[in-house]
C-alpha cells in the first residue's frame, strides 16, 4: 500500500478548503467596505444610545449630578406602581384600536373608489396624500384651531345647524380629547397609507375580477373575495405601521394639550418627556422609553408571528 498517493489527495483537499475559505473572506471583506459607513452610523446613533439607555435605567439620575446612584430594577418596579405611567399605557393602546379601526378598511375602501375614477386621479391621490407632507407641527396647530369650542369650524357649523347639543370644548373635555387626538394623527398619515393601498391594487391581476364578473359576482363580493386576500401584505404593513405611530406618537399631543386635561390624552412618550425634563427624572423616564421599545417589539412579533400562522 503506498500512502503517497493517499497524502496528496489530503492535500490537495486541504489547499481547495484553504481557497474556499479566501474566497469567502475575500468577499465578505468586499461587502463589509460596502457597510462599513452605514454601520458605523446606525452603531453609533441607534445602537450605541439603546444600550446606553438600558444601562442609564438602571440608575438614579437626575441629568445634572456628577455621580449616579445604581438601584438595580427599581424604576421599572415603581413604573409598574405609576398610576399616571399606567393611564397613560392605557391611553396609548386605545389609541391603536381607534387608529386600526379608522385606517385598515375605511383607506381601503378610500384606494378602490379613487383606483375606479376615470378622471382627475392625480387630483384625488394629491389631495389626500397632501397631509402626509405637511409638519405635525402645522398639522397640530391648525386641527387646534379647527377644534376651538368658540371659533372652530366644527362647533360653528353644529350650531348653525341647530344642533349645538353636540358642540364641546374638543379638546378640553375628558371624554372627547383622546378621540379629538387620534383623528388628527389619523388625519396626518391617510395618505401614507392610502399610496401603499394603491400601489398594491396596481398588482392585482385583472383577470381576476373579470371571472369573478363572469361568474355573477357583484362590487362587494369582489372587494371581499379578490381585493383583501390579495392585499393582505400589503395590509399587514399598514397595520404594522399604524401600532409603531400609535405608541410613538408625540408631537401633535405635545402641540395641542401636552397631555391634558388631568393626563385625559396623556401617552407614554409625552410622560416621558415630562419625568425627563419637568420632574428631572432621567433615569426614570429612560426606563419608561425601554418599557416602551419592549411594548412595541413585542407586539410586533407578535402580530407577524400570528399572520405567518394564518398564511
Amino acid at each position: 500500500m503506498n500512502p503517497l498517493p493517499v497524502q496528496s489527495a489530503v492535500n490537495i483537499r486541504s489547499h481547495l478548503q484553504v481557497r474556499h475559505w479566501s474566497r469567502k473572506a475575500k468577499r465578505f471583506a468586499v461587502v463589509l467596505s460596502f457597510l462599513a459607513p452605514s454601520l458605523l452610523l446606525y452603531g453609533l446613533f441607534m445602537l450605541y444610545p439603546m444600550f446606553d439607555a438600558v444601562r442609564l435605567s438602571l440608575f438614579d439620575w437626575d441629568g445634572a449630578s456628577p455621580t449616579m446612584s445604581y438601584i438595580g430594577l427599581d424604576n421599572y418596579m415603581n413604573l409598574l406602581k405609576d398610576d399616571v405611567f399606567m393611564q397613560s399605557l392605557f391611553h396609548n393602546l386605545v389609541w391603536v384600536v381607534i387608529s386600526l379601526t379608522l385606517v385598515v378598511i375605511p383607506t381601503l375602501v378610500l384606494a378602490v373608489l379613487i383606483s375606479k375614477v376615470k378622471k382627475g386621479k392625480l387630483f384625488f391621490r394629491a389631495g389626500f396624500y397632501l397631509p402626509s407632507v405637511i409638519s405635525l407641527a402645522v398639522v397640530g396647530v391648525l386641527w387646534a384651531k379647527i377644534y376651538d369650542p368658540l371659533m372652530g369650524p366644527i362647533n360653528v357649523t353644529l350650531q348653525k345647524a341647530g344642533l349645538g347639543s353636540l358642540a364641546h370644548n374638543w379638546l378640553g373635555e375628558q371624554w372627547t380629547v383622546l378621540p379629538a387626538l387620534v383623528i388628527v394623527g389619523t388625519w396626518a398619515f391617510y395618505g401614507s397609507f392610502l399610496i401603499l393601498y394603491l400601489a398594491g391594487l396596481q398588482n392585482i391581476d385583472p383577470s381576476l375580477y373579470e371571472a369573478a364578473e363572469i361568474d355573477g359576482a357583484g362590487p362587494v363580493r369582489k372587494f371581499l373575495s379578490i381585493t383583501i386576500p390579495s392585499l393582505r401584505y400589503t395590509m399587514n404593513v399598514v397595520i404594522s405601521m399604524v401600532i409603531i405611530y400609535a405608541f410613538k406618537g408625540f408631537a401633535l399631543i405635545w402641540i395641542m394639550t401636552q397631555g391634558g386635561p388631568f393626563y385625559k390624552s396623556e401617552v407614554v412618550s409625552t410622560y416621558i418627556y415630562k419625568s425627563a425634563f419637568g420632574m428631572n427624572k432621567v433615569s426614570y423616564a429612560t426606563a419608561g422609553g425601554v418599557l416602551l421599545a419592549v411594548i412595541v417589539i413585542t407586539l410586533t412579533i407578535l402580530f407577524n408571528q400570528w399572520r405567518e400562522r394564518r398564511e
